[in-house]
């Protein structure tokens, strides 16, 4: 999916990655990004680079469309190179 208005992907943005359903969500311990567990098998890890580990204990939920603009990135206090797709707001371990 492109993010861009140009219809070309820019050398800052990713494809959106969303969860494939809404059942058996994981976010990841660090950075909160969103996917289902089956997601969580196919990846070593997180796409933000991070090698926490994952919970199904976590609340609210919000997107990131072009992180390089958005609000949002601030808002969960992260500033690096955050990839496009749904976070947790908070994140509790298992």
């Amino acid at each position: 999916m492109n993010l861009s208005d140009s219809g070309q992907e820019s050398s800052d943005e990713k494809a959106f990655t969303i969860p494939k359903q809404t059942k058996d969500l994981r976010a990841c311990q660090l950075c909160g990004f969103i996917l289902t567990q089956e997601q969580w098998n196919k990846n070593s890890q997180c796409l933000n680079g991070c090698s926490a580990d994952y919970t199904k204990i976590f609340t609210g939920v919000i997107c990131v469309m072009k992180p390089s603009k958005s609000w949002v990135v601030k808002k969960l206090g992260n500033q690096r190179n955050i990839h496009p797709g749904l976070y947790a707001i908070d994140v509790q371990a298992d």
